[in-house]
């Protein structure tokens, strides 16, 4: 999903930054970034294995556009496809790339209030650039996030509130959505028991993660509790995989830290804005497949749905950058599976990536210029002594 998902991060200048952070808006008593236990301080991979992950990754990808989705559908009639749209779903298409650039910036905004729009514009499409540029590239992004909110001033407690906020919410939709769209599948008739089965675990563990939520919020006595339990869980898993077992407690003892002010008084604004900013996507699939005459006709919207939430997992799984080809792979199959004819399929997949994916990497490239741009000049101006404007 969004969060989340090469343009490496450029070098940044850290002494730079702290010295814009030092205002008297922070307060002097207002621990700094670097001194709290935040996800943007977290460990970033090692160089070697940045590499070898990259590598893997657009081999991947290569792979299942050059081979795999030759023989799912038809490149030229899908092409052909894309030549004939109708003007009104083109217009329809043109408003929801849109919509979904502009509604994005409000997940931040609305965990940072008074945070200006095109501060959060540019904190949310720089995050989206690097999050998809690498796999898994969101640790880079969080880092990157920090440092422009701490640009504008915003307190280094506020930013990881907002970010911890952020990345829960993300979390609960990533695993809501496709369980809400298989339960809708079983409404609408498709009683099977496979369906029964994903969407009752689907619901399990949503159940589980907000309870867990909610009791981590609650005390800090619930929150070792429930990172204790989760320990439990996890620990045969990272025996047998050889890894270090994550902190789970302290992680938890931190995000309520963090977020707890921030989520009881402000939960239902998070909860929409984070579930606008996964549904526009979902509205550019729609217009894709009616501008193609698959919709409505050859799928439903609760099809729809279905295909792209459940596709959409795969971006939480860092095997290539942006999910591109993992999840473009996943959607033409179950939009196939769903009806839709193979090279319609690819067709939409084509159009949903031109329409949404693509726009928004560039949006992010023009953001992180104008975030440089910006930097540089209240650099020069802190050179000179001047006082940066609010």
């Amino acid at each position: 999903m969004r969060g989340a998902l090469s343009t490496a991060d450029p070098p940044a200048k850290p002494t730079r930054v702290a010295a814009v952070t030092d205002q008297p808006t922070v307060g002097a008593d207002e621990p700094q970034a670097d001194q709290l236990d935040v996800p943007g301080n977290a460990k970033k991979p090692s160089k070697k294995r940045l590499i070898i992950t990259a590598v893997l990754g657009i081999a991947v990808m290569v792979g299942i556009f050059t081979v795999i989705f030759p023989k799912l559908g038809d490149y030229g009639e899908a092409a052909k496809q894309l030549t004939d749209l109708p003007l009104p779903w083109v217009t329809a298409l043109i408003i929801a790339g849109l919509l979904n650039i502009f509604a994005y910036p409000f997940t931040v905004l609305v965990s940072v209030p008074g945070l200006k729009y095109w501060a959060g514009f540019i904190q949310r499409q720089v995050g989206f650039l690097i999050s998809c540029a690498i796999p898994g590239g969101g640790v880079f992004a969080v880092g990157a996030q920090y440092r422009i909110l701490a640009f504008y001033k915003v307190p280094p407690a506020k930013s990881a509130a907002a970010v911890s906020a952020d990345a829960v919410w993300v979390y609960l939709l990533t695993l809501a959505m496709p369980a809400i769209s298989v339960g809708l599948l079983m409404i609408e008739g498709r009683s099977s028991a496979s369906y029964g089965l994903i969407a009752l675990i689907g619901a399990i563990i949503v159940a589980v993660s907000i309870i867990g939520i909610v009791l981590t919020l609650r005390s800090e006595a619930g929150a070792r509790k429930v990172g204790q339990l989760a320990a439990k869980v996890i620990h045969p898993v990272m025996a047998k995989l050889k890894k270090p077992e994550p902190d789970v407690e302290g992680a938890l003892i931190t995000f309520r830290f963090h977020a707890h002010d921030l989520v009881a008084q402000r939960w239902k604004a998070i909860t929409v804005a984070n579930l606008i900013a996964q549904l526009t996507p979902f509205a550019v699939l729609v217009c894709a497949l009616g501008a193609l005459g698959a919709w409505p006709g050859e799928i439903t919207m609760i099809e729809m749905f279905a295909a792209y939430s459940i596709a959409l997992l795969l971006v939480s799984i860092p095997i290539s950058p942006g999910g591109l080809g993992t999840v473009d792979l996943a959607l033409v199959a179950l939009l196939t599976a769903y009806g839709v004819d193979s090279s319609t399929a690819v067709a939409a997949d084509v159009l949903w990536r031109v329409v949404w994916f693509l726009p928004q990497i560039l949006t992010g490239i023009g953001s992180m210029i104008a975030f440089f741009f910006l930097q540089r000049r209240a650099e020069k101006r802190e050179a000179r002594g001047e006082v940066a404007p609010a």
